[in-house]
């Protein structure tokens, strides 16, 4: 990244006196006990708010609804640019991991929304892509096609190395959202087939040759393509398996790296889904609407 809040991984000093050691325990206690309180003051010490952050994150699974959703709320502004830089990187990446457990649907929405907005900041995009990988196991239906579409966009841009691959994370975490995703969302699978995979087999060997695409971040491709064309098998259409095992006896041919080469041919020889198999419905959170 251009420029890392270098605060954020400060080293300690060497030594801190009882005095010091006793004003750092009072705010630590101060931030778990009233986090939203310490995280809008703007007197509060970087410390004291980065321990406020971590305390919410903490209590937001054994909250109410409506505790849950304030909670989750006061994370999503402290990733704003209000906040100091060390606290808005802790802030984006511990909103995403705080979405999937909330009832409410509004809430979860507002911080993927929080977090999609980061991405056009160069200096938090890599925060708030941490944060919208495990985010994508908590998306409104309303959210699926914002979220998928801002990630193909960001592989469609300049991105690369640890971004890019980090961005492939969080797109694998929403293919893998459940065994319904083919009938819950055709559509989603459709928009990825035609804008990561037709790229590819448009020049497979412009794929390897393009510098963004690492050997890691081109076998992470391989994997969500594979996973996508088997949500669609194991749903009763294989001509999607098809066309990803073409893709993947043509790039072979033209990778230079072995192990992708290996990957490559491991999703080519992948066995058909059991005969039978019956997809079942995901895990997600509910939307809280109808909740106590």
């Amino acid at each position: 990244m251009a420029a890392t809040p270098p605060a954020t991984y400060a080293p300690a000093p060497e030594a801190v006196s009882l005095d010091a050691a006793f004003v750092r325990a009072r705010t630590s206690a101060r931030a778990a006990a009233r986090p939203e309180a310490v995280l809008a003051d703007p007197s509060a010490s970087i410390p004291a708010k980065l321990d406020a952050l971590n305390a919410l994150q903490d209590r937001i699974p054994g909250l109410p609804r409506a505790p849950q959703a304030a909670a989750l709320n006061a994370l999503a502004d402290a990733a704003g640019p209000a906040q100091p830089p060390q606290v808005r990187a802790l802030a984006l990446t511990l909103l995403g991991e705080s979405v999937p457990p909330v009832l409410d649907a509004d809430a979860r929405a507002r911080a993927v929304l929080v977090l999609l907005d980061a991405l056009k900041e160069p200096d938090y995009r890599l925060f708030a892509l941490r944060g919208l990988g495990p985010a994508s196991h908590g998306l409104t239906p309303a959210m699926e096609p914002v979220y998928e579409s801002a990630l193909l966009d960001l592989l469609d841009g300049p991105a690369a190395g640890e971004e890019r691959e980090t961005a492939l994370v969080a797109l694998n975490g929403f293919v893998s959202g459940g065994l319904d995703f083919a009938q819950r969302a055709p559509q989603l699978l459709t928009v990825l087939e035609a804008r990561l995979q037709a790229p590819i087999a448009a020049d497979p060997a412009a794929f390897v040759r393009d510098p963004r695409w690492t050997p890691d971040s081109r076998e992470l491709a391989a994997a969500i393509l594979w996973l996508a064309s088997r949500r669609q098998e194991e749903a009763g259409d294989s001509a999607p398996t098809a066309r990803f095992k073409a893709l993947m006896i043509r790039l072979i041919a033209v990778d230079p790296d072995a192990a992708a080469r290996a990957w490559y041919a491991s999703y080519r020889d992948a066995p058909p889904p059991k005969p039978g198999f019956t997809a079942s419905t995901t895990s997600r959170p509910s939307d809280g609407r109808d909740e106590p």
